[in-house]
């Protein structure tokens, strides 16, 4: 099965949104949005596009939202867009910057989503399945316990992931096949961060090991 067909498959299978219910997108700009964003404007879904400037890059954070408003033109589909300070936000709230930027972003997300009054409303990210792998990894390093090894779930509190069963290697095939756009964070190189470091370092060793069984997400019930 292509893609395309992999995703149907997928969604039917956790039955995770209708043909008639909203789709709000959380996009960055990056390969995984970008692709997902094709892929659901191909497959004919109703998307709204939502982005958030954290200011924490300086002008490449600018250049990601001005991209982010050359796609929903691209499509014609409605755009979300906000932005924050997040390291005032950080320092106020005694966070990390990753955590703040994640409790600022969901935290709008639902704002957007209570919006939606006439038909169900689903927030998308484009979280795969090489995500996932470091996610499940990450909370057994912290010692989470049975649950926390599952990872993400497909759909969780209003919020579906409908990429999860894709490995980042067929997303970047997809892209280039179909000739798509997108930006490059540059914060992703760098292994400042926990999952950078996973990323760069631990799961490439990881995958060298042919026993390495990467397994399939459940939906929480």
């Amino acid at each position: 099965m292509n893609l395309h067909e992999q995703l149907k498959a997928f969604i039917k299978k956790e039955n995770l949104f209708h043909t008639g219910d909203k789709l709000l997108l959380a996009v960055s700009g990056g390969l995984d949005s970008s692709v997902l964003t094709h892929l659901l404007h191909v497959a004919g879904y109703d998307i709204e596009l939502m982005h958030v400037n954290f200011h924490l890059r300086g002008e490449e954070s600018n250049r990601d939202e001005e991209f982010v408003r050359s796609l929903a033109k691209k499509y014609n589909v409605p755009l979300h867009n906000t932005r924050f300070n997040t390291q005032e936000f950080a320092e106020k709230e005694k966070l990390s910057t990753q955590v703040a930027a994640r409790e600022l972003r969901y935290q709008w997300f639902h704002e957007i989503r209570s919006q939606v009054i006439d038909r169900k409303a689903w927030i998308v990210t484009a979280h795969h399945l090489d995500d996932n792998l470091e996610t499940a990894f990450m909370n057994w390093v912290k010692g989470t316990g049975i649950h926390g090894l599952r990872g993400m779930l497909p759909s969780q509190n209003a919020i579906v992931r409908p990429l999860l069963f894709a490995r980042r290697g067929k997303l970047e095939e997809y892209a280039k096949q179909h000739q798509l756009d997108w930006v490059e964070d540059s914060s992703n190189q760098e292994d400042n961060y926990t999952r950078n470091y996973l990323r760069h370092q631990v799961m490439p060793l990881l995958e060298k090991n042919p026993s390495a069984n990467a397994g399939k997400p459940r939906r929480q019930s």
